[in-house]
């Protein structure tokens, strides 16, 4: 069970939102949001963070009991960890029983970041959240949860999330119902939400070997409250080799961005 309350805790859960190929796991190890000697443990319903997290190591674990005691045994050590737990079984049932972990770790006395991976396919409700989640972001500040969803459409998730994601993360989206509520809710021209598709689009190349078309810098609008935001951009580490071979006009582009890079 959750102890400690310490009222003083700033309010910093966050959302990611970002379309198919806009850049969500730079987002969430690149912008700031997850700390580099953060406690971090991931729900991850596609085994994405097997070995890394960003440039962090992370220990994957498929069962339950190899989850929980790798998470106990790091929580009690008091040093940063990345764990993540891939779910095997039916997704709301696992999604439960790994925010209740995380619920009965909580203590004020210590900072523990949740992240909860394509959170729009493990959610039945768009409204209130009545799940573990929902507890964790409407109460659980004070016992030092700093929790981050990711998915790719805000239309897709309760409003308990958005509405208490003092921190939301925009990429590239795709729908236009999308769009118009990231604009209600940020206060920004719908104009910037367009532009994030069309940059990462044109620096976009054809990549040999893979034999397929990939990013090689992605754009990102980072809110802090309604009208104050900032654009970030990010290289994309395993293209950037690809980098020495852009076009003049991509050249031209990066060197005019107002976009603020996070990784020179």
């Amino acid at each position: 069970m959750a102890i400690n309350p310490k009222n003083f805790r700033s309010a910093q859960m966050s959302c990611i939102c970002c379309a198919t190929g806009g850049g969500k796991g730079i987002a969430v190890t690149s912008l700031g949001v997850i700390p580099n000697d953060a406690r971090v443990v991931i729900f991850d319903p596609y085994g994405e963070y097997d070995t890394k997290f960003g440039k962090r190591a992370c220990h994957q674990y498929k069962s339950k009991r190899g989850f929980a005691r790798a998470f106990k045994a790091a929580w009690d050590s008091d040093k940063p960890f990345v764990i993540s737990y891939f779910p095997q079984g039916d997704r709301l049932s696992e999604l439960e029983w790994f925010g209740q972990m995380v619920w009965m770790a909580s203590d004020g006395n210590k900072i523990l970041y949740p992240i909860f991976e394509e959170y729009g396919k493990c959610t039945e409700s768009i409204s209130k959240d009545e799940t573990i989640v929902g507890e964790i972001y409407s109460g659980g500040r004070k016992f030092g949860l700093r929790a981050t969803t990711i998915f790719q459409r805000s239309a897709e998730v309760p409003k308990t999330i958005w509405g208490n994601s003092q921190i939301k993360i925009i990429g590239s989206q795709e729908y236009t119902a999308d769009a118009k509520r990231i604009v209600d809710q940020l206060g920004c021209p719908i104009d910037e939400i367009s532009q994030l598709s069309t940059l990462n689009e044109a620096f976009t190349m054809h990549a040999p070997k893979v034999d397929d078309h990939v990013r090689t810098k992605v754009h990102y609008l980072v809110a802090k409250g309604f009208r104050n935001y900032e654009k970030k951009a990010a290289m994309v580490e395993p293209a950037r080799s690809l980098v020495k071979n852009w076009t003049k006009e991509q050249r031209t582009l990066h060197t005019a961005s107002d976009y603020a890079l996070v990784n020179p």
